[in-house]
């Protein structure tokens, strides 16, 4: 058996201690699936999460971003070829034989993008610093973007419904969090993929950032009057909402936002329902709640968190899967990643990448590394 370096999560896991690095089997491919030799890594608030609400086992991989080439592809596996430039999602923080801080790993087919310019990505790393926002053109660019991806996908095109082939040039979409790593691909997705106007809320120093990625409507959510705002740009006209912040008030602010639409359909990242905040007295029948888009479900596998198992919707999951391989590849040329502040190579940095995501110091970027 050959063993590869790992970051796995140890006993007593926690703040500065959430993985160590450790030797295991590199894996052989599953039917359907590929094995991933990685380059260049991501952070994600999902990964420190896990371990602090107790999703985590000793021994389970971290991760859940991660680029690389193709080494081996499985039974079945017609849309890559070993030597491929990728970048794929994995539920890490969870499996002993799954996520994304290994040298070698498993990725699914369904949340795994292929880079056609990837062989002119520099072999070099990028030395530790900020970069700015810019093209998918680095294995740690490329490395940034694949959950978020997913879960923009999964939610707009998935759960939302917004239907491609339709024009939704005189409709806004609503993207509460603008500037988190979910929301920048989520303003780029709706404007390149889909066509349709959006309203966004950030912080004000984002605001001319924001634009350049698409947003018609951006407002500052300090702003007393954010949902005034809101409300007198888009007149009505809000007929999708996603809030990536998903906290209690944000769900309400996105709600409220809503007031004039005459059919909103809402989504959060946290499963929060309608009947968690305070309705108004709008028709009822006005405003749903899509299914909370939950990532992992991507590959059409359950999960259970939390106790609770969730299953892909099979509709749900054939409207990402065709946007995913028919319309997706056309927008990576275009799309930009966020902000990238690169730390030191070595798996020791996923601990610092967490700190740094835990203790509320990330905004408008993605936290990457390198072996």
């Amino acid at each position: 058996m050959v063993n590869q370096r790992a970051a796995t999560i140890p006993a007593n896991a926690g703040p500065s201690n959430w993985v160590e690095t450790t030797e295991i089997a590199i894996p052989e491919p599953p039917a359907g699936k590929i094995v991933v030799k990685t380059v260049a890594y991501a952070a994600n608030p999902t990964d420190w999460k896990h371990v602090e609400f107790q999703q985590s086992h000793t021994g389970d991989i971290a991760g859940s971003d991660a680029s690389g080439i193709v080494y081996k592809v499985g039974e079945g596996v017609t849309d890559f070829q070993v030597g491929d430039v990728v970048s794929t999602f994995s539920h890490g923080n969870f499996l002993h034989d799954r996520g994304c801080f290994a040298e070698y790993i498993i990725g699914d087919v369904e949340t795994t993008i292929k880079y056609p310019h990837g062989d002119e990505f520099p072999a070099e790393k990028l030395p530790v610093g900020e970069y700015r926002s810019g093209a998918i053109d680095t294995f740690e660019g490329a490395a940034s973007v694949t959950l978020g991806l997913t879960t923009v996908v999964l939610s707009l095109v998935g759960n939302l419904n917004i239907d491609p082939a339709v024009d939704h040039s005189d409709e806004y979409l609503l993207v509460w969090g603008g500037a988190t790593a979910t929301g920048i691909l989520a303003i780029q997705v709706a404007k390149l993929g889909l066509g349709i106007k959006v309203v966004t809320v950030a912080s004000k120093k984002h605001t001319e950032y924001l634009k350049t990625l698409g947003a018609d409507v951006v407002v500052d959510y300090h702003d007393e009057d954010a949902i005034a705002q809101i409300r007198a740009a888009t007149k009505g006209a809000i007929k999708y909402a996603l809030d990536t912040v998903a906290q209690p008030e944000t769900w309400q602010s996105v709600y409220d936002a809503t007031r004039d639409s005459e059919k909103a359909s809402l989504d959060n990242l946290l499963m929060l329902p309608l009947s968690s905040i305070k309705q108004d007295d709008r028709d009822p029948a006005s405003t749903t709640v899509a299914p909370s888009t939950l990532a992992y479900v991507a590959n059409g596998e359950d999960v259970e968190l939390f106790g609770a198992v969730m299953s892909p919707d099979a509709s749900i999951l054939s409207r990402y899967n065709n946007f995913w391989k028919s319309k997706l590849p056309s927008l990576i040329p275009n799309l930009k990643h966020a902000q990238l502040k690169v730390l030191a190579p070595g798996f020791n940095s996923a601990n610092e990448a967490f700190d740094l995501l835990r203790d509320g110091k990330v905004s408008a970027e993605k936290v990457v590394f390198s072996l």
